[in-house]
């Protein structure tokens, strides 16, 4: 059976991270609509854990949509902490153009992408734009994975075509894009990347043919991965082996940040 609204879907980097894992976790979530809220599996830790990061990225977006101080009275020492770390990482100011959670899509050449940036930075004396990424995890930074990552090719990727029409007086200066991870909890290393036109034609082809292979699948194409240490860790894990998960990794997207699932991965009307 072919499945026709994957002409609709609208990729995000999380979706095609999933179908690399595992096609068929693809399916159950972006066909089937089968998706269960982030806390389902009743882990406190990871619970909390999820919810000092919502927290962080809201701190974030208020900061940068006005640029005030914010009452940070009401809530925990270690936010505090981490929320001061941000201000003098990446300070506010009058001069250049913050865009908080800011979204772009990319609708063009067979290429249907759509993402939304923790903090989109216009720099506008050097016409630099750069995305910056909050990361709260206990994870420390891979600079070589982070390089190579899909969230890095697809995020660049949208900026470059949908973003540097709009911010730049030469929209091919792709050579002025960059993108910045950075974590609270380790606030003196952060992971910039720089991009270029070799690295946006690279990708384009990359992100065209993976958009393609997934488009042309039939519903019973979409296979389970035989990664057995994905399936103990998957939520899904029921549906397939009628086990609970160990422990279900929660991404970012996932809870979305008080953003509706739908808002990340939409299907175009």
């Amino acid at each position: 059976m072919k499945m026709n609204n994957l002409d609709k879907l609208y990729f995000s980097q999380l979706s095609l991270t999933v179908y690399d894992n595992c096609p068929l976790k693809f399916r159950r979530r972006y066909l089937d609509g089968l998706y269960w809220p982030a806390d389902w599996s009743g882990n406190i830790s990871q619970k909390q854990m999820v919810e000092k990061g919502r927290k962080f990225h809201l701190l974030a977006q208020r900061y940068y949509e006005r640029g005030e101080n914010i009452d940070t009275n009401y809530i925990s020492e270690e936010l505090r902490g981490w929320f001061a770390e941000l201000k003098n990482f990446r300070p506010y100011n009058n001069t250049d153009k913050f865009s908080p959670e800011h979204e772009l899509r990319v609708n063009k050449d067979n290429i249907k992408l759509v993402a939304k940036y923790d903090l989109l930075y216009i720099d506008k004396e050097n016409e630099n734009l750069i995305i910056y990424d909050w990361k709260t995890n206990n994870k420390k930074f891979d600079n070589k994975k982070l390089k190579e990552n899909l969230q890095t090719r697809v995020y660049l990727y949208i900026l470059a075509e949908a973003g540097s029409f709009y911010y730049l007086e030469d929209e091919s200066s792709f050579d002025k894009m960059s993108i910045i991870y950075w974590n609270p909890r380790y606030p003196k290393q952060s992971v910039k990347i720089n991009y270029n036109q070799e690295k946006f034609a690279a990708d384009k082809r990359f992100l065209k043919n993976k958009i393609k292979e997934i488009r042309n699948l039939n519903y019973e194409d979409f296979k389970k991965t035989s990664n057995e240490k994905i399936c103990k860790f998957c939520e899904y894990r029921p549906i397939c082996f009628g086990k609970k998960a160990k422990e279900v990794e929660v991404e970012k997207d996932d809870i979305n940040l008080e953003i509706d699932w739908d808002n990340i991965d939409p299907m175009s009307l």
